[in-house]
């Protein structure tokens, strides 16, 4: 790329761009109503117009949030794009993307250019971020990844804040209902649907979980020794993908309040007490059940895993794999039952298909292009729709029924073109993780040279006290010899001189 390459993309970008006047949404206040000015994607602008208040007070209009740090915005571009072109009515889709300060103006910019059609705020707040940060403690013991003590993972429990604190916005302006997604996510459904939901007095709502129990993450002998007993440890956990929140019960609630209290109860605490998770544990003991059930087609997930274990592999058996079929997606199998790749057969009807695992969309030919991608049914809407292409695709009979599956990759990048691909991804990143091996290699490799430098100076230093001590013991022996020679000869010497003396005595006394 053109630039200071030792320069992070988003700094040489800042410099080049005007970020003011360039036709960015603009806010135009007509008697009570509010427009957004976007574009048609043909270079013409148009209005959208809501029947109250910009953010707030108006049911017409769907708040959906994602919030992220990362300088790659592929995913959430997709996550975006796939949400507005899957809603029945875009004109009433409104996007908040949460990030830091420092990445906020870009990722303007970058949505102005590559989603000018599509209305997206961007937030920001240095001391809410510095706020988040303070509230989490990471452990090492936790077995949780490292990223996932970034603060832009418990964002989504602060996203009314955000909104809050924008320049723009009153309190009273702040959205009722707000949708939260994962950027790592497809939306197939229409997220309206979701919108007008009777939260039937709950703070929220959710995906129910039931393959993971509350005591997969928490460690409950610990919540009781703190006093903490109206838990119940084998109660499903929730899927924190897709959240839909009520704000005034939320708040009412003091849902974040709580989730900050089990954070600090994690930092004070002497044991772990959760495991495996970060902002997903404190998250559901706040909540302890206290959420309204979505639909299972509202969690399409796993699409971003490399392989099944052995109940996963039984259950897709159980439901209508055979032998030949497996064959046909490619699926191989260990001596244990694990199987890969992995097999999905919710994203046929799924209106939220989820990527979590290490196989993600936008990162896949970096780190798994020899390897054979998840296998996901073709959803419903892609079946008849000839724009869209798949580089892989075959057909398999699951219970007679005739089923069409692709990669699941092509799946997400439908929803994004190669042009805007190019220009959303972060460069700065290509090379991060193997320019890490490498100098990692290369301190391995200093280090085991310099610990065999020093052992071989040891065993040379050792040789040389080794051989210094024999000479000395050479040389301490032939003194002692050299010794007892003189000894025997001083010995000799005084015995012949006795022996003269005794012959001189023997002489005297002896008659002529």
């Amino acid at each position: 790329m053109p630039g200071d390459l030792s320069k992070p993309r988003w700094q040489e970008m800042l410099k080049g761009w005007k970020l003011v006047g360039l036709g960015a949404l603009v806010l135009t206040l007509v008697g009570s109503a509010v427009w957004f000015v976007g574009h048609d994607g043909k270079g013409r602008s148009r209005k959208v117009r809501s029947s109250n208040n910009f953010l707030g007070g108006s049911s017409s209009l769907i708040h959906v949030a994602l919030c992220s740090d990362d300088p790659d915005l592929r995913a959430a571009a997709v996550a975006i794009k796939s949400a507005h072109m899957n809603s029945a009515d875009p004109s009433r889709m409104v996007f908040h993307f949460i990030t830091t300060p420092e990445l906020a103006p870009v990722f303007r910019e970058l949505f102005r250019v590559y989603l000018e059609d599509i209305v997206i705020e961007v937030h920001s707040d240095q001391r809410l971020q510095d706020h988040i940060q303070s509230t989490i403690s990471f452990r090492k013991s936790s077995r949780a990844r490292k990223v996932l003590a970034s603060p832009f993972n418990f964002a989504p429990f602060y996203i009314h804040e955000y909104i809050k604190l924008s320049p723009s916005v009153t309190a009273r302006q702040v959205p009722a209902k707000i949708i939260y997604i994962d950027t790592d996510t497809v939306i197939m459904g229409d997220l309206a649907e979701l919108h007008e939901t009777d939260m039937q007095g709950h703070p929220c709502a959710a995906v129910k979980y039931c393959l993971q129990t509350m005591d997969n993450y928490i460690n409950f002998d610990v919540i009781r020794d703190l006093g903490y007993t109206d838990y119940d440890p084998k109660a499903c956990i929730a899927n924190r993908g897709l959240l839909l929140i009520d704000v005034p019960r939320w708040t009412s609630l003091q849902i974040t309040e709580k989730i900050e209290n089990w954070m600090k109860n994690y930092a004070n605490s002497k044991q772990d007490l959760w495991l495996g998770g970060m902002s997903q544990p404190p998250w559901l003991l706040a909540m302890n059940g206290d959420y309204l059930e979505l639909g299972d087609e509202w969690n399409c997930n796993s699409l971003g895993r490399d392989s099944m274990g052995p109940a996963e592999a039984r259950a897709i058996r159980e439901h209508g794999f055979d032998h030949q079929g497996l064959r046909k997606l490619g699926v191989s199998f260990d001596n244990y039952g694990n199987i890969r790749p992995y097999v999905v057969t919710c994203s046929e009807k799924g209106k939220l298909l989820h990527y979590n695992g290490a196989v993600k969309p936008w990162l896949y030919e970096k780190h798994f292009y020899d390897t054979k991608l998840p296998a996901c049914a073709m959803p419903e809407s892609m079946v008849e729709d000839a724009s869209v292409s798949f580089r892989w695709k075959t057909t398999v009979r699951i219970f007679c029924k005739p089923v069409t599956f692709v990669n699941c990759v092509d799946i997400w990048s439908a929803y994004i073109s190669n042009e805007a691909a190019c220009a959303l991804r972060d460069y700065d990143q290509e090379w991060t993780s193997e320019e890490k091996t490498w100098e990692a290699n290369r301190i391995d490799d200093d280090r085991l040279a310099e610990t065999e430098r020093k052992q071989k100076a040891e065993q040379m230093q050792e040789k040389k006290e080794k051989d210094a001590a024999e000479q000395k013991a050479r040389e301490n022996s032939k003194s002692k010899l050299e010794q007892l020679e003189q000894h025997a000869k001083e010995a000799q010497a005084r015995e012949e001189e006795a022996d003269k003396q005794r012959a001189l005595l023997e002489s005297r006394d002896s008659p002529d």
